[in-house]
């Protein structure tokens, strides 16, 4: 499949198409179960504190994270090498089930972060590493805390888009998008509970 149905009955709300695609969908899964995959994602997941190179220094991520599916990769090889992931739990699978018949597109990895408070964050990136492939895909799917989402544009600095992300919400990125622009959870002083964010992706393992 090419896409979202935009005249679906899960209709997204289509939040950018220049340079790229972003949609956003609300209320995901019925209430309760969006709390019970937090809450067990919470207690059951082998969450770490990888580290990353950069200017030649090795630097803690301020996040946790961890990698299910059928595989996952490493920041701190520079998303090179393949590690071993978790097995999806068939919460997870019913997850992934609802967010490919939303989106129209099919995942085989899944990258969890767990934003502790509100001092961990992600700074401006693209997820544009040789093993998602070209035009990559990204199901980011968010449980949790509200926590603000940033794009920017590479060229145009003056394109800007914030958005609060809620619990049970879905944002997609797609098309050229992780060309032309980056994205970031910022700090915030703001007292701000524990939020999990669950990005489904294609990993191609060549």
């Amino acid at each position: 499949m090419s896409g979202p149905d935009l005249f679906s009955a899960a209709e997204p709300i289509v939040v950018n198409t220049v340079d790229g695609l972003i949609y956003c969908w609300l209320d995901v899964l019925p209430l309760d179960q969006a709390d019970a995959l937090f809450h067990q994602l919470s207690r059951q997941s082998a969450w770490q504190q990888e580290s990353i190179r950069l200017y030649g220094k090795s630097l803690a991520q301020p996040r946790l994270s961890c990698w299910f599916g059928k595989h996952g990769v490493s920041a701190a090889s520079g998303y090179n090498n393949f590690s071993p992931a978790q097995p999806y739990t068939q919460s997870l699978t019913a997850l992934k089930t609802t967010i490919e018949q939303l989106t129209g597109y099919h995942y085989n990895s899944t990258l969890a972060n767990l934003y502790r408070d509100g001092q961990d964050s992600v700074g401006y990136h693209a997820d544009d590493e040789p093993v998602l492939g070209k035009q990559p895909v990204i199901a980011s799917f968010s449980l949790g805390s509200t926590r603000r989402f940033l794009v920017k544009h590479n060229a145009k600095q003056q394109n800007t888009i914030k958005m609060d992300l809620p619990h049970n919400s879905l944002v997609l990125m797609a098309g050229d998008l992780q060309q032309h622009w980056q994205h970031a959870i910022g700090k915030t002083t703001k007292p701000v509970g524990p939020r999990i964010n669950l990005t489904f992706r294609y990993l191609n393992k060549t």
